[in-house]
């Protein structure tokens, strides 16, 4: 077996007083080629996605500032620490907290200035046909500068106030949707308007008894 990394880069960093700092985004996907010319089946990501997701439970999923040359995570280079993972659609969406390690500073401060990605890290084989096989065995994700995973940017948003908002929650008073392809955008409002709408038509039903 091989060391195998893909790459992310739709992704967006936000910051407050209680949160900390912490990544959101497209962390791996299923069925899609990436730029490496691999494409891994669901069947054989779910399974590494769900012992992830034991991880990042047990706060224990921790990723480097960039690949190391070996599948051991070296304490020293720790940047992110990795907290939750969810499947939507044929994407696995995930969220980092970056550290305020020396590497995790560091990682703030390339992502406020620049673009980095979120890359898994595993162990595998690949078929000739760029099938990631069965033997696949997924490790954790690092904070990277090369992409390969076409859907994922890590876009920096360094919020210098936040606000609640009903439909957008906290966001960048300056850039609220930086980084976000026009359909995505739609799609995120929409996906966050239908608890506003439902809390609305119970208070107008409950007005009018």
């Amino acid at each position: 077996m091989k060391l195998i990394t893909e790459t992310s880069f739709d992704c967006e960093l936000t910051e407050s007083k209680s949160g900390g700092t912490s990544i959101v985004g497209i962390y791996s996907s299923a069925g899609l080629k990436n730029n490496n010319g691999r494409i891994y089946k669901r069947e054989v990501l779910e399974p590494q996605i769900e012992e992830m997701s034991g991880k990042a439970k047990n706060k224990t999923l921790w990723g480097e500032l960039s690949h190391p040359a070996n599948p051991e995570i070296n304490a020293e280079r720790i940047a992110i620490l990795t907290t939750q993972l969810e499947w939507k659609g044929d994407h696995v969406y995930g969220k980092s907290k970056v550290l305020d390690t020396p590497m995790g500073q560091t990682a703030k401060v390339l992502i406020k200035e620049g673009k980095m990605g979120i890359s898994s890290r595993g162990l595998g084989t690949v078929s000739e046909e760029g099938y990631v096989n069965e033997d696949f065995r997924m490790i954790t994700w690092d904070l990277v500068t090369d992409p390969s995973n076409n859907p994922s940017w890590i876009k920096g948003i360094f919020e210098g106030k936040e606000w609640d908002s009903p439909l957008f929650g906290i966001v960048n008073t300056n850039d609220r949707l930086s980084g976000l392809t026009k359909e995505k955008e739609i799609e995120l409002i929409l996906d966050r308007l239908q608890p506003i709408l439902k809390k609305s038509r119970e208070q107008i039903f409950k007005a009018l008894q």
